[in-house]
């Protein structure tokens, strides 16, 4: 498959600036409004950026095929700086202030957060990244995303080390929504495999050190490490570990998945010695070769990680919008599963608007896979594994949404 090496695009998304420009347009009795609620700031601002940007894209598509029946799309953006309580403060703004009839991008822990103003407003939410497994009891009405549920992440990296044939694990994971689910399942398939699991520790961020965490883990010489943690905790554990003597491999979570981790850390300690999951697209598929072409005509960069997803969410909305009989969210809501599921597959807004004026159902297949939905709102998903080599990240594994079934 294509290499999706996740470079400098992290930190230049051309579309970003357009972002902000669209975000700034006054509406128009014309216009449909769509929430871009993302971390632009944090450890997670670089994956927010790429969000932001590949809805922009998706947007722009829309529009020049003429926008919906219910008029062009219009974004807001708002930083949440992964704040759950700076999330419901912009959504609520959102909503109430700009007339949104979705609010897309927020994080684990803010998507978590916005359920009960999603379902008392009636308006949509939809995430590109949201994995934690609490949506999966949480989601399906009103609440959906185009990533998998981290139960996919914890099995894909359980599978992962086991196919390495580690013998011995420790478990390092951040107190964190979006770090804790996957390595709940993670754990499960390590004991499922035979992996003894020498240490699973779980920490709180912005500490200066993690040494009295590290104690345990590195006098009991693991194989590998796993670590699931954000960007600034991540880094003071891996050197701390380094300088502790750990001469064994590493599994990151997707989080670690950037091009600085090398700078931060040192590409020396972390080449052919570093791993990191992920979900990510099927580059097989004719949906994301088309979407890849796209976005490197309109950015001159490959897409980043999510940013297919993204890509889909502002299609999603925009063919629902097309397809229900009230240019709210309740009309969004009420027809998004039969644009996912639905009857002829289109891949593109420009193609699904004509399907459907001439009377078809649509079967939106979106740059990430299929979306169809299950219960929660949640689609199957695929996984990349990454290996660090020369100071960059290089797909050395893909496990299609086929191997987990």
């Amino acid at each position: 498959m294509k290499t999706q090496t996740m470079r400098s695009m992290l930190l230049k998304s051309t579309l970003l600036a357009g972002a902000f420009t669209a975000s700034t347009l006054a509406a128009s009795a014309q216009d449909v409004t769509i929430g871009v609620l993302v971390p632009l700031t944090g450890e997670l601002g670089e994956f927010g950026k790429i969000v932001a940007g590949a809805v922009e894209l998706g947007v722009a598509e829309v529009n020049a095929a003429g926008g919906t029946k219910c008029g062009n799309l219009r974004t807001v953006v708002a930083d949440t700086g992964g704040n759950p309580e700076v999330g419901i403060r912009e959504a609520t703004k959102m909503i109430e202030g700009e007339g949104a009839v979705a609010v897309v991008g927020p994080t684990s822990g803010v998507m978590v957060a916005l359920v009960d103003l999603a379902k008392r407003t009636k308006t949509v939410i939809m995430s590109p990244y949201a994995g934690t497994i609490t949506l999966n009891e949480l989601g399906g009405d009103y609440v959906y995303r185009t990533v998998s549920s981290d139960l996919g992440d914890g099995a894909a990296s359980g599978l992962w080390l086991s196919e390495k044939g580690y013998k011995r694990v420790a478990m390092l994971v951040q107190n964190e929504e979006s770090t804790i689910s996957p390595a709940q399942v993670a754990k499960d398939k390590l004991a499922a495999s035979g992996i003894e699991l020498t240490d699973y520790v779980i920490y709180n961020p912005g500490q200066p050190s993690y040494q009295a965490e590290l104690v345990s883990v590195l006098a009991n010489a693991p194989d590998a490490i796993y670590l699931a943690g954000g960007q600034e905790s991540g880094v003071t554990v891996i050197k701390e570990a380094t300088a502790g003597g750990f001469e064994g491999e590493w599994l990151f979570t997707a989080d670690l998945a950037v091009p600085e981790i090398f700078d931060a850390t040192g590409a020396q300690y972390l080449n052919d010695r570093a791993f990191v999951e992920f979900a990510d697209a099927d580059s097989s598929l004719p949906e994301y070769k088309a979407f890849d072409a796209l976005y490197q005509e309109r950015t001159g960069a490959e897409p980043g990680p999510f940013a297919a997803n993204s890509f889909d969410m502002a299609n999603l909305i925009a063919l629902s919008l097309e397809q229900a009989d009230a240019c709210t969210g309740e009309g969004v809501n009420a027809v998004i599963r039969d644009i996912a599921d639905g009857g002829e597959a289109v891949s593109t807004f420009s193609a699904g608007k004509e399907a459907i004026a001439a009377g078809k159902d649509v079967n939106y297949e979106g740059a990430s896979g299929p979306l169809s939905f299950d219960a929660s709102g949640t689609p199957a998903g695929s996984y990349t594994i990454q290996q660090a080599k020369d100071g960059k990240w290089e797909n050395v594994k893909f496990y299609p949404a086929s191997a987990f079934e």
